[in-house]
């Protein structure tokens, strides 16, 4: 009997362009080129046609950046026993016709000093720099540049391979948050940033130096699960779908004294945080992308890594602004997205990619940034990683990373749960993004780490054994201010 063939059977053909995304170049200790692009392939049924290469780890640097002397080389700028530098791994990918998009994450912490580093309203710094300073456009520009520059070089070495096509910046997270009860403690209020609001939006700052302030109307620190948000917030919004929002939440419980009409003041404050800035993040993304490519020839697609929420409080975007600007033929700045499959928002305008992974980048992004910290014994000395055994620390990366993978959509079913836009308009998703990642990586990788002892790990090891050392809130706070809002 001959079996049926259902239109599901085809979904792969209706998937578009595959793209791998390697987000570190730990995966290539892991498993071999080789595998990966025989799984992806196996996985989603199509052949990958662009690979995805990081510029940069959150342990520091894996090529020599002029300029940049003296800042710490990642463990893996020697890729693996076979692969002995990123221009190797390079080569690979273009040798077998694959084209290379190189993706940054410019928020990394180990640049010396705090003049670049994020602050939150209530003056404290975060271990992530500021996109908004000038500096970071120039220091996260020069490695990007590099980076595209290495890839050139091997690309004209390389006879009959594939090309350099798009560079993507992880945006999921910019602007950290984190709080305590009755609190809402966002970034950033460096020099910079509060610069670009007392031009652009005169006196607004001043209604944040209090608590509650106009952030909590969709904002709320619970002490067991972190920062809650609502994010389902158009750009359009008014100041009574604001509070009407707050209200479904409970969020205005936040403000007992507060009637009505004061509530409305609050929203309009709120929205006039938002729009700028939305404003200074796009401006500050298109700065960077631009140091990267000063001088080049040839015209690279920029992309943007989203969660694809409405508004994301940690990307500083509204994905509806987005799209509406390159609509309006604006200079926006990027040229194509890279966003959850389970995005509220079908951009109608710009071209876009689904991430098959919940929330994009983000939850990645977060655990490579708390597994480099880990490894950096400055971290080790001065956050609450030093109550943390060694042992400790492994165990809590392959917890973190068991959390992490039920976001994955690894299953060639989940194309079918792509976006369609609205009937009668166009459809401009260009294809997804497939991420190299396995469930069983996590062990290994924690396995492999080199983690540094604190000198008082015996002591506060002993300790444990009578009581806990790191509270709950303790922890969540250490999670929160590396950028883990949930």
């Amino acid at each position: 009997m001959t079996r049926r063939s259902f239109s599901i059977s085809r979904v792969s053909e209706s998937a578009g362009e595959g793209v791998l995304d390697i987000p570190s170049l730990s995966v290539l200790r892991f498993k071999d080129p080789e595998t990966l692009l025989s799984e992806f392939e196996s996985l989603w049924g199509v052949r990958a046609a662009t690979v995805a290469l990081p510029v940069l780890e959150p342990d520091g640097l894996l090529f020599d950046v002029k300029g940049l002397r003296g800042l710490p080389t990642s463990n893996y700028a020697e890729p693996s026993s076979r692969l002995k530098d990123f221009a190797e791994v390079v080569k690979v990918f273009l040798s077998a016709e694959l084209n290379v998009a190189l993706t940054l994450y410019p928020g990394h912490g180990f640049i010396p000093g705090d003049g670049i580093l994020t602050r939150n309203i209530a003056g404290g710094r975060a271990n992530c720099v500021c996109i908004a300073n000038p500096r970071t456009s120039e220091i996260f520009g020069a490695i990007l540049g590099t980076g595209i520059d290495i890839v050139h070089e091997v690309a004209a070495a390389t006879k009959g391979g594939g090309s350099l096509t798009s560079i993507a910046l992880d945006v999921t997270e910019l602007w950290g948050m984190s709080g305590q009860l009755g609190r809402v403690e966002k970034t950033c209020f460096c020099t910079t940033c509060t610069r670009h609001f007392d031009k652009n939006a005169p006196d607004l700052l001043k209604h944040y130096r209090t608590f509650p302030n106009p952030w909590s109307l969709l904002l709320r620190f619970a002490s067991s699960t972190g920062m809650e948000h609502v994010s389902d917030v158009p750009a359009s919004a008014s100041a009574e779908e604001i509070v009407g929002l707050a209200r479904q939440r409970k969020f205005d419980e936040q403000f007992p004294d507060l009637d009505h009409a004061e509530l409305l003041r609050m929203a309009e404050l709120l929205l006039r945080y938002m729009r700028v800035r939305h404003s200074l993040t796009v401006a500050s993304i298109a700065a960077l992308f631009d140091y990267a490519c000063e001088g080049l020839d040839e015209q690279l697609t920029r992309v943007l890594m989203l969660e694809g929420e409405l508004y994301g409080w940690t990307s500083g975007l509204w994905l509806e602004e987005l799209d509406n600007a390159i609509a309006g033929g604006e200079e926006a700045g990027f040229d194509e997205l890279w966003l959850d499959s389970g995005t509220p928002y079908v951009p109608q305008h710009v071209p876009y990619r689904s991430y098959m992974w919940s929330r994009s980048r983000y939850y990645i992004s977060q655990f490579f940034e708390l597994t480099g910290a880990m490894c950096d014994p400055r971290s080790r000395v001065h956050t609450g990683l030093r109550y943390k055994t060694i042992e400790e620390c492994r165990q809590m990366i392959v917890e973190r990373w068991q959390m992490l993978h039920g976001s994955a959509l690894n299953a060639q079913a989940a194309l079918l749960t792509l976006p369609t836009p609205p009937e009668g308009t166009p459809d401009v998703r260009r294809g997804f993004v497939g991420v190299g990642l396995q469930q069983e990586y996590g062990k290994w990788f924690s396995d492999q780490l080199t983690i540094p002892a604190t000198g008082s790990e015996r002591r506060h090891f002993q300790s444990a054994q009578a009581g806990p050392v790191l509270s709950q809130r303790d922890l969540l706070g250490l999670m929160q201010a590396m950028g883990d809002d949930d």
